[in-house]
């Protein structure tokens, strides 16, 4: 038996493929008819989740930039002189106010009465 050329074939099954979709839009329609009240809630939903991707999406390529800034500029040290931490007020030599230089006013967060 002759085989037909490939997109006569292609042609014959799309066509099928309609007829179908034609014979299923009655059973079809009433589905949707059912399913109307849900609209509002999945067009919410799937705009919540289009935004979350987009957000996941851009934290990614920011942690992409940070990992290539890192390689082309290294960083110098992990702690800037400026900073302090809970880490160094307890290393920190007593009688120096909880600073880690001497001589700085650093607020401790304590209040004394005014009359002392």
């Amino acid at each position: 038996m002759l085989r037909p050329p490939f997109l006569t074939r292609a042609s014959i099954g799309l066509a099928a493929t309609a007829v179908e979709g034609v014979v299923a839009l009655p059973g079809r329609a009433a589905e949707a008819v059912s399913a109307l009240p849900g609209v509002p809630v999945k067009l919410a939903g799937s705009l919540v989740q289009s935004y979350l991707h987009a957000g996941q999406a851009l934290s990614e390529l920011a942690v992409k930039g940070d990992a290539y800034k890192r390689q082309v500029f290294p960083s110098t040290s992990d702690h800037p002189e400026w900073a302090t931490f809970d880490e160094d007020l307890d290393t920190a030599e007593p009688g120096s106010n909880g600073a880690a230089g001497a001589g700085q006013d650093v607020p401790t967060g304590r209040v004394t009465p005014r009359n002392a």
